[in-house]
């Protein structure tokens, strides 16, 4: 072998090992962002299961809500806290991912219930039970686009029982 063909078969070998390198590296790095992404979104979900605001309900009409009824700022606030989460979910998600229409579509919800509840108070149950059901079809359409996010329906979360003879502490025994 001659000087010229060791140096082209050297430099053709470090350049295609090089190349492999490069795309190797790539590929684990959109592996580590898809499953960033899929942690996200799986923990959204889990944060809506847990909004009791979110509980299904039958809407009652609440006249002067915004006066008399403290559950009316507190879903406000919930809601308004649950877009936020909602921003960094999206903000976790890869360029171009197909959960950004969902996303984009929980947002509208949220912004929506915020809008009619402020607008009518004494039917923000009712608008309560329809973000419930729209955020209940997103989680649908991101649970079967992922195999690791998780279908939970939005405040259907319940805690375990609880223990029959548990004591207060400080309190009388007797």
């Amino acid at each position: 072998m001659t000087l010229w063909t060791t140096l082209v078969t050297v430099a053709v070998g470090a350049f295609l090992g090089s190349g492999a390198a490069f795309a190797a590296n790539l590929l684990a790095a959109r592996i580590q962002a898809r499953g960033t992404e899929e942690s996200a979104l799986n923990e959204l979900v889990h944060e809506i299961h847990f909004r009791r605001v979110l509980r299904r309900r039958v809407p009652r009409e609440s006249p002067r809500a915004e006066a008399i009824d403290p559950a009316w700022e507190r879903s406000r606030h919930s809601i308004a806290s649950l877009r936020g989460e909602i921003r960094s979910a999206r903000r976790a998600t890869v360029p171009r991912s197909r959960a950004l229409p969902t996303l984009d579509g929980m947002t509208l919800a949220c912004n929506t219930f915020l809008d009619d509840s402020e607008a009518d108070p004494a039917l923000y149950e009712l608008h309560l039970m329809q973000l419930q059901a729209r955020l209940n079809a997103s989680v649908r359409v991101l649970a079967r686009g992922y195999d690791g996010v998780d279908d939970l329906e939005p405040g259907n979360a319940v805690l375990g029982p609880t223990i029959d003879d548990l004591v207060v502490p400080g309190a009388s025994l007797g």
